[in-house]
């Protein structure tokens, strides 16, 4: 396609790089910021480089989301598509991005959210990756396919921002149970067991909450749960991986940081996830993740036999 405008990328780590690298393949400019300057060298402040472009996409945690969009938002153009690729939920507002960043933005400026399996070390290294891209905006899925859809990269597109959104959030969250299932060296038919636990989870999460249960079981969900659940690359499985190695549970990623506040939207519900409440146990509470999965399998067994 034609290079018909500029693109600021906020946030420069390993998943910002890697849709760098998706425009470049469409001859699409695309111009880091970071909020570390030594991340990008002589990059051109916000209040310069914001109002040349006409998509700002946001690569950068849920927790620094709010900050990042605030900071953008004097220099954004009207019609700007504002993306966020962030799959958490805000500590204080219990929202996903689907949710928050729509609040700071004024009312008709397009926003889009996206998920999929987009694992970064896999998409610079010329493989096949899936982006499920959100938006209410026509114009702004339009813009998507046209940047995106290549010979390595394929391109889904939906209205439904607020189930893509969760998809991701729960995906994260169980793709940490299925690192402290590897951690723990279960075998591998016991981590499909595992998958398939994760999988009933994630659908009636989401139904609880509202979402669409065809997203969670499309590629914004359960596609993107195997791909990081099953990928050395993936963060969320290595923390699970890291919490058993070392006992440790202070371990920042999307999938333990966004937990404590999804339990919080489900309340009570929140009891009818149990492996939800192992992550929780485990990653949250620090249990030791040993015994804490021995007695899960002991009571799933205890209940399939009942």
């Amino acid at each position: 396609m034609e290079n018909s405008s500029c693109v600021a990328i906020v946030g420069a780590g390993e998943l910002g790089r890697a849709i760098g690298f998706l425009l470049k393949e469409k001859n699409i400019a695309a111009e880091f910021w970071d909020a570390d300057p030594a991340v990008v060298p002589g990059q051109r402040p916000l209040a310069e480089l914001i109002p040349a472009v006409d998509h700002v996409l946001f690569s950068v945690p849920s927790w620094a989301m709010r900050a990042a969009v605030t900071g953008v938002l004097p220099y954004l153009k009207p019609d700007a598509t504002v993306v966020s690729f962030a799959k958490g939920i805000e500590k204080d507002s219990l929202q996903t991005m689907a949710e928050m960043v729509p609040t700071l933005l004024p009312p008709t400026q397009p926003f889009m959210v996206v998920g999929g399996p987009m694992l970064a070390a896999e998409i610079v290294a010329g493989n096949d990756a899936i982006g499920v891209f959100a938006s209410k905006n026509a114009a702004a899925l339009a813009w998507a396919n046209d940047a995106f859809v290549g010979e390595h990269f394929r391109v889904e597109t939906t209205p439904d921002t607020a189930s893509v959104a969760l998809a991701g959030v729960l995906k994260n969250i169980y793709a940490v149970a299925l690192g402290i299932a590897d951690g723990l060296g279960v075998s591998g038919n016991e981590k499909g067991w595992v998958t398939a636990a994760a999988t009933k989870e994630m659908v009636d999460a989401a139904t609880a909450l509202g979402a669409d249960p065809k997203i969670i079981l499309g590629a914004a969900g359960v596609g993107d749960l195997i791909a990081t659940g099953y990928s050395v690359h993936s963060r969320n499985r290595e923390v699970g991986m890291v919490i058993v190695a070392t006992g440790k549970c202070d371990i920042r990623g999307e999938g333990l940081s966004s937990l404590p506040f999804l339990m919080a939207r489900l309340g009570e519900k929140a009891q009818a996830f149990p492996l939800m409440m192992l992550v929780n146990r485990i990653g949250i509470a620090c249990e030791p993740a040993r015994p804490a999965f021995e007695e899960y399998f002991a009571h799933a067994d205890a209940n399939a036999n009942g």
